[in-house]
């Protein structure tokens, strides 16, 4: 009699299915039903227990892959990575190894969930902000891939069979008898090169799922759903019921239908074979031959079995070519007295090659092996499937042969873990390092999980690019620095200011330095300015201050440093001896950075005669340090201890007097900080404008700069570290924002008070859970301030300047001279004959999310705004003639008088 369920075996470790309950995708686990009988597709998979799926006869090991990073990574790691999995390879001589590649859609609702959960205080617009990008990633069929290694452990012992579905002590036997061949296999699986884990649960699910399903849609699994590690002979029926397959005597595809919701969906599936691999260097010059697939922008299925042969087995293989060569050379000269082919010299020597490599090796690295391997696509149609298979083919040309054989049926089935090996036909005997050179685990990655929405990668695969800002200082414990270098054009306003719209509207607080005016055109958007926005009024989230139009004293320099934070000093402090003395420390370093900054900006009112006089510099600091120097100090006060001095000091007083009544330069003489700090206060987000401030061309000696140019740098540099004083009110605690444009305007200020400031900025990010954006045209502005390491992510844009593209190349921790710098000048490229706006622009994106360098992933990413249209016209700032001034007062040269031409055609 057969045992009731609850008492059958289950192995040890593994879990009995609860009673009624279906599997996660649809099918399975339902005791109601009793046994059934199979499907005529006669499937030959009977049961699965934790990572081990049995059939009659064989014992497979599933085991789920690591995702592996290929872009902009070192040759020499790239070439460990292939040895390493060559090496594993060798290690299995003996076994034949199962391969399943497949994909799992984006789950674009569990991100959307993270987001929501993640974003502080989710004002109006965020919603409907959040539905726009999901709408995006689910039209851009993106996925994720998955890629399962099976080691075959050998083939059951009938009688074992036939006991363990009856006697609990039978299957505990069956499974001690495999246990030390499977924890063998469990190690060599999870040394680097595989990094593969036991494949349970979900993931074992969805693997047999997607293979009896073949390319048709089946339900993703929730997250926190329960996991079932076992199915037995009925849950497997289950499964088979709810798929069909199908094909026509010689049909060039294979139909599969599969039940979801109730609907009947059916797919056209087209297998291809690898045929012949002709010579490829990985990594040199060719990428991994089996991830090729993730650039064609549609799912592809893999499924490989190879056989790693033993020295002895390859020996004899090639004793025996030698011997039939022999033979047909001596028919040849000997029978015909022709001189031979040289085609069959060329394959003596290198039979001899390949045994006297087996024989003389060592490390497993010269083992060759048998393999067969098989490409999947599906469409609704026949001939969508044939178009996506052409499309593989050519995407393999010229090095790779790629062929449709009959027999679709047959080689189909081979997708669905424990069927048998449909033909022995196309047998590729590789050596390992040619087999571990595919790398299928290898994927484009990059970012994290919870955060904005910025794009998609764009070399080897397309995938979802996600990036919370703040994920550097709250989980990786990483300053919060983030620049963005780009040539003029490459995007880098248009990113900072894609970063600062979903930051406004998740509830985040934080300030913007606006040189040209061009990111607080965001205010014109109803949910950023205020106004009505679907329908209700909704409150402003950002203002806009006109630094330029601002009172007599509004950047003064003694007013811009803010004070400490004590309540930030006595949380890192051990004691309180500690807190006094930090906190005294910190209070001094203000006060000189005040004293600094005001030398700096009277330096740059005076011309450039005395600016560059050693002696007057000794003057105006001598009186900087008898002055007092805290935030309500005034400028004022030095011009006044000048006229009381000698000669010399009433000439720069006389200079300094005159300076003050100018236009710009009335902003560094009085204090109105108390004022400024009252309007400002409960603004979530402040844009500070300079639009108007004329910098210094690059390259012009100040001898000939105008006295607004002199004036420009201080301007830019009093301001930012006016903005920054509303990031160092708020709690240590709160996520806040922090927005540079053209950064190199401030760290090339004279005195170094610009660099002091992106210092000050970058080393306390961390400390003040600040993410730090830093927009600047050449790298050199970040590695010069001496805050390379305070770099957490970086965006690199399109950069041709050979000096920038070093400066470049080093902020990502790139070498010179790899070839990296041409797809530096690559990127966002347009064709030469080309007269519409480019829709998107390209970064290479290093995230920081740790890894062997530190620096994380990186990846080149495509930015692109066309699901947010009101958000790109905002940021679009590339000029258009259609929308001048002229046209807008009345002025269009359409409504001009117009000249008639005489016959000769001149007027």
């Amino acid at each position: 009699m057969r045992r009731p369920r609850a008492e059958r075996a289950y192995g040890p470790g593994f879990e009995k299915p609860k009673p009624g309950r279906k599997s996660v995708f649809g099918r399975g686990g339902d005791d109601s039903k009793g046994a059934r009988e199979p499907r005529g597709d006669n499937w030959a998979l009977e049961e699965v227990r934790g990572h081990l799926t049995f059939t009659s006869d064989r014992i497979i090991a599933w085991y789920l892959a690591e995702p592996q990073t290929w872009s902009f990574r070192a040759h020499s790691d790239l070439e460990a990575l292939i040895t390493d999995q060559a090496s594993q390879l060798a290690d299995l001589v003996g076994n034949t190894i199962h391969g399943r590649v497949t994909t799992r859609p984006y789950p674009v609702r569990h991100w959307a969930h993270a987001a929501f959960a993640n974003a502080p205080h989710p004002q109006p617009g965020f919603e409907e902000m959040m539905a726009r990008n999901q709408a995006h990633m689910a039209a851009h069929s993106q996925a994720d891939k998955l890629v399962y290694y099976g080691v075959d452990l050998g083939r059951r012992d009938a009688t074992v069979r036939t006991l363990a579905k009856f006697s609990a002590s039978a299957a505990e036997r069956e499974m001690a008898a495999i246990s030390e061949r499977l924890d063998t296999v469990n190690r060599v699986m999870s040394r680097p090169g595989f990094s593969a884990r036991p494949a349970l649960g979900h993931d074992m699910e969805w693997m047999i799922a997607r293979s009896l399903s073949l390319g048709a849609k089946i339900p993703v699994p929730e997250p926190g759903e329960a996991q079932q590690n076992f199915l037995d002979t009925d849950d497997m029926a289950e499964w088979f019921e709810s798929v069909g397959w199908s094909a026509e005597p010689l049909a060039p595809t294979v139909q599969v239908t599969s039940s979801i919701g109730g609907r009947q969906e059916t797919s056209h599936v087209c297998v291809l074979t690898v045929s012949r691999i002709g010579d490829i260097e990985v990594p040199e010059t060719h990428a991994p031959w089996m991830a090729k697939t993730d650039a064609l922008g549609f799912p592809v299925e893999w499924s490989f079995r190879v056989e790693p042969r033993s020295p002895e087995d390859v020996s004899r293989e090639m004793a025996s070519l030698t011997r039939r060569i022999d033979g047909q050379v001596s028919h040849w000269s000997e029978d015909h007295g022709k001189r031979p082919p040289k085609q069959l010299s060329r394959q003596a020597g290198r039979a001899a090659d390949v045994e006297d490599e087996m024989r003389s090796e060592f490390t497993g690295l010269s083992t060759r092996t048998r393999g067969w391997y098989r490409i999947a696509v599906t469409g609704r149609t026949e001939a969508e499937a044939l178009d996506k298979a052409q499309k593989v083919v050519d995407l393999y040309r010229p090095q790779i042969k790629i062929t449709r054989q009959l027999g679709q049926y047959h080689l189909a089935r081979e997708f669905v873990p424990g069927e048998p090996l449909a033909s022995t036909a196309h047998a590729r005997k590789f050596p390992v390092l040619k087999v571990a050179a595919g790398l299928p685990a290898v994927t484009a990655e990059v970012g994290d999980k919870r955060g904005f929405y910025l794009g998609e990668t764009s070399a080897m695969a397309s995938r979802a690019v996600l990036m919370d800002p703040w994920y550097l200082t709250e989980v990786m414990e990483q300053a919060g620095l983030i620049p963005l270098v780009g040539t003029p054009g490459s995007g880098k306003s248009t990113l900072m200011g894609v970063v600062i719209y979903m930051s406004i509207l998740s509830g985040i607080h934080g300030v913007a330095m606006d040189p040209a005016g061009r990111l607080q055109r965001l205010m014109t958007l109803p949910e950023i300015g205020g106004g009505v926005f679907n329908g209700r009024q909704v409150p402003a989230r950002a203002r806009s201050v006109d630094v330029l139009g601002g009172r007599p004293g509004s950047l003064s320099p003694y007013a811009v440093v803010p004070d400490p934070n004590p309540e930030l000093i006595r949380a890192e402090a051990m004691s309180d001896h500690e807190f006094a003395e930090r906190l005294h420390r910190e209070r001094s370093a203000a006060v000189q950075q005040r004293r600094d900054l005001t030398v700096s900006v009277l330096r740059a009112c005076l011309p450039v005669g005395l600016a560059n006089n050693e002696e007057v510099l000794k003057r105006i600091r001598a009186r900087v340090m008898e002055a007092q120097a805290d935030r309500g100090a005034d400028t004022s006060t030095i011009v006044k201890m000048l006229f009381e001095g000698d000669g010399g000091d009433h000439e720069i007083g006389r200079e300094l007097a005159a300076a003050r009544e100018r236009e710009l330069g009335r902003l560094f003489f009085g204090n109105d900080f108390l004022q400024s700090d009252e309007e400002l206060k409960g603004t979530p987000f402040t844009f500070y404008n300079l639009k108007g401030l004329t910098t210094p061309p690059e390259h012009v000696p100040r001898e000939e700069w105008s006295a607004e140019e002199q004036m420009a740098r201080p301007i830019m540099t009093l301001a930012a570290w006016s903005a920054l004083h509303l990031i160092y009110r708020s709690d240590p605690n709160d996520r806040k924002l922090f927005a540079l444009d053209e950064a190199h305007e401030i760290t090339q200020a004279s005195g170094g008070t610009g660099r002091a400031l992106v210092h000050k900025l970058s080393s306390d990010s961390r400390k003040n859970n600040c993410a730090a954006l830093v927009s600047t045209q050449n790298a050199s502005a970040i590695l010069g301030s001496d805050i390379n390491n305070f770099v957490g992510a970086a965006f690199v844009g399109r950069t041709q300047d050979e000096s920038a593209q070093r400066d470049a190349l080093k902020l990502l921790g790139k070498p010179e001279g790899l070839g990296y710098e041409s797809i530096l000048a690559r990127l966002s490229p347009r064709t030469r004959r080309g007269d519409e706006q480019l829709g998107y622009r390209e970064f290479i994106y290093r995230d920081g999310l740790g890894g062997d360098t530190g620096h994380g992933g990186m990846e080149i990413i495509k930015v692109t705004l066309n699901h947010h249209p009101g958000l790109q016209e905002a940021l679009n700032t590339t000029a258009d003639p259609t929308r001048r001034v002229s046209r807008a007062i009345g002025g269009d040269p359409t409504d001009l008088p117009k000249t008639e031409l005489s016959g000769d055609g001149i007027g």
